[in-house]
């Protein structure tokens, strides 16, 4: 008897672990999703500029990049400057010995004395023999001869004092002086060196600063929509606000090896630069009304495999993808996937899926 007790407690407990089970739900085991806040910004229609955007370099223009060489032969007693060293219009560069040149001006001073010294008595000589003559003592011949060394003479002295002031010249030039105001660049010799006087030995390289440009690279598209006048701005690798330049001209063909065509960008004469230091243009080629744009915090993806934003369908996420078309740091152009008017959220973009709850600030 007290077995079958036993059992007949065992089928209720089972029985009463079925009612329980059969009446659990298992949705009351899920949680509802917590909807995630964000903010949405409406796509609207604005008239934004057009611009191309190019990677170049700091140079001189052509022209203002010159070869600093002494214009007499000798040797190089000093060089005063420095590469990177600013120097203005008139500046000392560099010292050639000048006592080759100091005794070519005493020789020449001295043939200038004697040369007057012979003029003056041809003069004293033409002069007695134009007596003799009236007188009738000396030939007609006697003079012709005189007047001739006398030409001679004033001949000689006008030479020697041509050459006397080439002496004095050339010992001025000793000192070699920069031609413009610029930047040494490169000291191709130093102290002891030989120059022979011409440009094929020069001393320093100088680069005009105040005719700097930025030299940049340009794709065949980008070149079509350039053209010499268009604002540009300029930002610098070495630091510092933005500068405003203008295109000073650009290339009429592509180079055949690189496919590039060159851009010269003229930056202000007051801007500092580095020479050789890498820039970054932004050219303004024209504008565009109308352009349906987003912020460009709200693209999720790469662009060439077709970008995405999340529409805030009121209070559901809604991926779309989207073409999209110009752009610049702050701003996309949505070709087609958004209208204008609709909101697509700015942040917690790559969190979001089709379907997500949103709270819209």
């Amino acid at each position: 008897m007290p077995r079958v007790r036993g059992r007949a407690r065992a089928r209720l407990v089972a029985s009463a672990a079925l009612l329980v089970a059969a009446c659990h739900h298992p949705s009351e085991d899920r949680e509802e999703p917590i909807a995630v806040p964000v903010h949405c910004v409406q796509a609207t229609r604005v008239a934004v500029d057009v611009t191309q955007t190019l990677r170049g370099r700091v140079a001189a223009p052509p022209g203002a990049d010159l070869a600093v060489a002494s214009q007499v032969a000798g040797r190089v007693v000093g060089v005063s400057v420095h590469e990177g060293d600013r120097i203005a219009a008139g500046a000392m560069v560099a010292t050639i010995d000048d006592s080759t040149t100091r005794d070519a001006l005493r020789q020449a001073d001295a043939a200038l004395v004697q040369a007057r010294s012979l003029a003056t008595n041809a003069d004293a000589t033409l002069e007695r023999t134009r007596q003799l003559v009236a007188r009738g003592i000396a030939a007609k011949q006697e003079l012709d001869d005189a007047v001739a060394r006398t030409d001679q003479a004033h001949a000689a002295v006008n030479a020697s004092v041509a050459a006397a002031d080439l002496a004095r010249r050339t010992l001025g030039r000793v000192q070699v002086r920069s031609t413009f105001e610029g930047m040494v660049t490169r000291v191709w010799r130093g102290a002891g060196a030989l120059v022979d006087g011409t440009a094929a030995t020069p001393i320093v390289q100088l680069a005009a600063t105040n005719l700097t440009e930025l030299d940049a690279d340009a794709t065949e598209r980008q070149l079509v929509n350039i053209a010499a006048g268009q604002a540009a701005t300029v930002t610098l690798s070495t630091g510092g606000p933005p500068t405003v330049g203008t295109v000073r001209t650009r290339s009429s063909a592509l180079d055949p090896t690189t496919g590039l065509g060159l851009v010269r960008i003229a930056l202000g004469p007051t801007t500092p630069v580095l020479l050789g230091a890498f820039g970054l243009a932004t050219v303004r080629t024209g504008a565009r009304q109308g352009v349906l744009v987003v912020p460009a915090l709200a693209l999720r993806g790469a662009v060439a495999d077709g970008a995405q934003v999340v529409v805030c369908n009121g209070a559901i996420a809604e991926l779309r993808t989207v073409h999209v078309g110009w752009r610049d740091d702050q701003r996309v152009e949505v070709i087609d996937g958004v209208a204008e008017g609709e909101k697509v959220a700015v942040d917690h973009v790559l969190g979001l899926e089709q379907g997500s709850p949103v709270d819209q600030k």
